[in-house]
């Protein structure tokens, strides 16, 4: 990437400047800056509310499916770069562990059962990113996870013993890949591969598809995204080495206008922030591009 495209993101609010210079250029960067900004204080606000936040998991009001909610506004700020101590949400995070079941699984209200890692592994995924990496119940979530690991390689909530799901492959690879260890991990190619081959043969997989909507420039990614789908797998050697991800990434490049990118569409729960317009290019996209490039060695 370029130093004009380095300087436009580095102008933009200090929330994104510190997520470029800290995974980007390997600086250091104002935590301050970005704990003052309005969006940031938003998103901790209504994390800790009860309504919409962490407490109100247990209401059984918030779903995995809903962003403006508790589990992506916390996936907002994990992918930041923000710990949980940084937005002082100690208390808040120590509830979504209270919702794990003794063999390490978390059971959530209305509807993440144990076994529904599609949905469970966004929350823990994004705790361990945000200081919980070495924490014993995220290491007896992934223990009992990979138990639960069917024989061609992926997951599946309903137990197929060869079955794979795009979302269930997508969150698990999301946390497992926080791990230097488990990057490397030969047992984990069979669900990169089932996310690959799903990009290459195009088809429909318990109801996921890679067409328009997959394809659109979407953040988050709730239900299934291109974006999501390579940011998971640029944290794999072994998937960055592979045809089918150059294609994805070419594929995305390939929307570049003037190297900036626009969201499409956007997300109105979350209209304070750039890729929650389309009006103007967004540089939290075209950070995102970045991150790839730099993961896939092409920054």
């Amino acid at each position: 990437m370029n130093e004009r495209i380095i300087d436009w993101l580095l102008r933009g609010p200090a929330w994104l400047a510190y997520a470029v210079e800290t995974q980007l250029l390997d600086r250091d960067a104002d935590l301050a800056a970005v704990l003052r900004s309005p969006e940031i204080l938003g998103l901790v606000a209504r994390l800790k509310g009860r309504d919409r936040g962490l407490p109100a998991l247990g209401s059984g009001r918030v779903h995995y499916t809903e962003t403006g909610k508790a589990y992506w506004d916390l996936f907002i700020l994990a992918d930041i770069g923000l710990s949980v101590k940084d937005a002082g949400l100690e208390e808040e995070a120590e509830l979504v562990f209270g919702f794990q079941q003794a063999d390490g699984t978390l059971r959530i209200p209305p509807n993440v059962q144990p076994h529904y890692y599609c949905m469970s592994a966004i929350l823990v995924s994004s705790l361990a990113r945000m200081g919980f990496r070495d924490d014993p119940r995220v290491a007896a979530y992934m223990n009992v996870a990979l138990r639960d690991q069917q024989r061609g390689g992926g997951w599946d909530c309903y137990g197929d013993e060869y079955g794979s799901c795009p979302m269930d492959d997508l969150n698990l690879l999301m946390l497992l890949g926080q791990f230097e260890a488990r990057r490397w991990d030969p047992a984990l190619n069979g669900a990169v591969d089932c996310l690959l081959e799903h990009w290459q043969r195009g088809d429909h997989r318990y109801g996921f598809g890679v067409g328009k909507r997959f394809r659109a420039l979407t953040y988050p990614a709730v239900k299934y995204g291109l974006l999501r789908v390579l940011d998971v797998l640029s944290l794999f050697p072994y998937a960055v080495e592979r045809p089918a991800f150059t294609d994805m990434l070419d594929y995305v490049k390939s929307k570049a206008v003037d190297g900036r990118y626009y969201a499409e569409p956007a997300d109105g729960a979350y209209a304070e922030f750039d890729f929650g317009q389309t009006r103007e290019p967004s540089r939290w996209i075209t950070f995102l591009v970045a991150r790839l490039e730099k993961r896939a060695g092409q920054f």
